[in-house]
């Protein structure tokens, strides 16, 4: 299989993103789009593609144009109709009209659904449109892109909490995300949140809540495989771990310490279309009775998923029309999930019980602290051995527990109260319209763009000391394509 030469740096390098094109080697039919093994290299042919959607042009200098459809070739994008209007930066009145823009001066290219872009569905409010710009875009954390990231101000510096539903790259694909948060009310019982765009990406975020949850003392407080409370109770430390190449890996995964697991090179280089698999086998013994144990994990993704994303799926021409038109079919859309929740993610069996159980793919930024449920192979086992299988080199695993004995713990839900939007000169303002819109599970959304920040008031007179706090949020979001991938597409 040739390899993707790329600048992709950290762990995994060239490896990762062979295995990468390993992945996608059994999806890109389902995908309706051509195989990407045969795109050149050198860039779009001459004619370039052509998506009867609407496209949105972000430019360099920060306004935007807006197509109603347009052919993109690797030197610029030309509308298939009239002139297109051109929208300065954070202004929401035309200034001209352009018949085409130079790639070389496009940013990103954001492509729709005519009934996304045509209809009144997205929360429309200062946070929207304040504080924002793609002038800030060279200071995003990435090469890769990012769903939306929540943050917390610990007194020292603003710390990473949690990143939301990863990999909802399409409305179709929109689900809710729960992650634990490490914050406490102030004294008025006031929790702030900081929610970023950090990304070329658009985020569509449909409702966000805290869960209040006052678990028994010492127990670890994470959701499990399928979104559910689980208080973890004197989780037991590993009495085995080793994983694929035979390696012994209890020491990496004893403690939340940032020393991480990691697939073995020699499994990562040997991976292929047939066999992509990683595994760990844990082995917990002297149990309490009990038919169930929650295996506690501390964990995010690679980049794998990511450069899968960015470098196969969307490196070439073909990416605007996948996006802008595959993937608001039903059956693409369905067919995208139904693959990739049989080959990524991480499953879980127990040895000798016959029950599976799958954690599906968190993101690649943010630790996120779960369980995954499973039975024992019988009432009251005192052993139990849990294999962790997963496509190789896709997690990084920080630490991994066995708690045999849990509870389910009721939550208080803690709805959202305002939400801060700066702007400019140090100023900010309490925006209603964009608290509507994240209030509940509806056709609301707010809607956010790269740079934007705000941050999000939460009031629990009635917590404790005792009480955890975790973030239920729900949403989806839409990646732009940049220039220079449709200019010269990243594959050879």
């Amino acid at each position: 299989m040739a390899e993707l030469k790329t600048r992709v740096g950290g762990s995994g390098r060239a490896a990762l993103v062979t295995l990468s094109l390993a992945v996608t080697a059994g999806c890109v039919w389902t995908f309706r789009h051509p195989d990407t093994r045969e795109l050149p290299r050198t860039g779009m042919p001459d004619s370039g593609t052509v998506v009867q959607t609407p496209v949105k042009a972000h430019l360099a200098d920060g306004s935007t144009v807006i197509f109603r459809g347009a052919r993109i070739t690797s030197r610029a994008v030309t509308s298939l109709g009239e002139p297109a209007p051109l929208y300065p930066l954070l202004v929401d009145t035309v200034a001209e009209r352009r018949r085409s823009v130079p790639l070389d001066s496009v940013v990103g290219l954001e492509l729709f659904e005519d009934r996304v872009l045509a209809g009144r569905t997205m929360g429309v409010s200062l946070a929207a449109t304040a504080a924002g710009g793609l002038g800030t875009v060279v200071l995003l954390k990435a090469l890769f892109g990012s769903c939306p990231t929540l943050y917390a101000d610990t007194g020292a510096a603003a710390v990473l909490q949690a990143e939301g539903f990863s990999y909802a790259i399409a409305p179709r694909l929109e689900h809710r995300d729960i992650d634990p948060l490490a914050v406490r009310p102030d004294a008025g019982g006031t929790i702030r949140l900081e929610l970023r765009n950090e990304a070329l990406e658009t985020h569509y975020i449909n409702h966000v809540e805290l869960l209040a949850v006052t678990p028994p003392a010492g127990a670890r407080l994470v959701p499990d495989q399928q979104g559910r409370l689980v208080a973890a109770l004197a989780p037991r430390p590993l009495g085995a771990a080793v994983d694929r190449a035979g390696r012994d890996v209890r020491a990496v995964l004893a403690r939340a310490d940032g020393v991480l697991f990691q697939s073995d090179s020699g499994v990562v280089a040997r991976a292929h279309g047939g066999d992509l698999d990683d595994w760990i086998d844990l082995e917990a013994d002297g149990l309490p009775p009990g038919d169930s144990v929650a295996v506690v994990l501390r964990l995010r993704n690679s980049l794998l998923n990511t450069v899968l994303l960015y470098q196969v799926m969307l490196g070439g021409p073909s990416a605007a029309v996948w996006l802008s038109e595959g993937l608001a079919d039903q059956a693409t859309a369905l067919g995208l999930a139904s693959w990739y929740f049989s080959r990524m993610g991480l499953r879980a069996t127990v040895s000798g019980a016959a029950a599976r159980a799958r954690l599906g793919d968190v993101g690649p930024i943010a630790f996120r602290d779960v369980a995954i449920v499973l039975p024992r192979p019988a009432p009251d086992a005192r052993v139990v051995r849990v294999r962790l299988a997963f496509v190789a080199d896709n997690w990084r695993i920080d630490r991994a527990e066995i708690a045999g004995t849990f509870e389910r713990p009721a939550a208080r839900h803690v709805p959202l109260a305002a939400v801060v939007a700066p702007v400019g000169m140090g100023s900010v303002v309490a925006d209603t319209a964009a608290r509507r819109a994240l209030a509940a599970a509806d056709q609301r959304y707010l809607e956010t763009r790269p740079g934007q920040r705000m941050t999000l008031e939460f009031r629990d007179p009635a917590g404790t000391a005792a009480t955890r706090y975790l973030v239920g949020w729900q949403g989806w979001y839409r990646e732009w394509l940049r220039g220079e991938w449709l200019a010269a597409p990243r594959r050879e």
